[in-house]
């Protein structure tokens, strides 16, 4: 497995939700970058998905591999005066939940998945939140991209 496991799946992953975009279920996809706090962004538009950095957490698979797991926050901000009802925020959190099971290796439109090891999407429930004069629902997608990496000792 490449040194760059990591940056694959994240790839493949925004991959997934620029795919959101060009159907129009998501608006705009950002990656953080830690210079601003996450509601204290610029957004263009809603909802937006901000795509973070993942934690990793390693398990021994057999005496020569480890299954990793690559765990991705999307945190998904929508503006509240545009949600009309509930099912705005259920259908929402549905549709990016759906991308990712119909996806269960990351293969994003690539020949091989990244995360040959499967993919648990999941969500945090919807929380409205203020942020200065500004009113957003926000809720997380944590994406779960496990994968196989074969070890080397020295």
């Amino acid at each position: 497995m490449p040194a760059n496991k990591i940056h694959t799946i994240k790839d493949n992953i925004k991959t997934i939700l620029d795919g959101l975009v060009t159907t129009g279920t998501l608006k705009e996809v950002q990656v953080d970058d830690y210079k601003k706090g996450l509601l204290s962004r610029d957004f263009t538009q809603f909802p937006t998905a901000i795509l973070t950095t993942p934690t990793l957490e390693s398990t021994a698979a057999t005496n020569v591999q480890n299954l990793r797991t690559y765990t991705f926050e999307i945190i998904v901000v929508m503006n509240a005066e545009n949600i009309t009802s509930s099912f705005d925020v259920e259908d929402l959190i549905e549709n990016i939940i759906n991308q990712f099971d119909n996806d269960p290796s990351l293969k994003a439109g690539g020949a091989t998945g990244a995360a040959d090891g499967g993919v648990e999407p999941s969500s945090s429930t919807p929380e409205a939140v203020t942020s200065g004069s500004k009113n957003y629902i926000v809720f997380g997608i944590t994406v779960r991209a496990k994968a196989i990496r074969d070890l080397s000792f020295v």
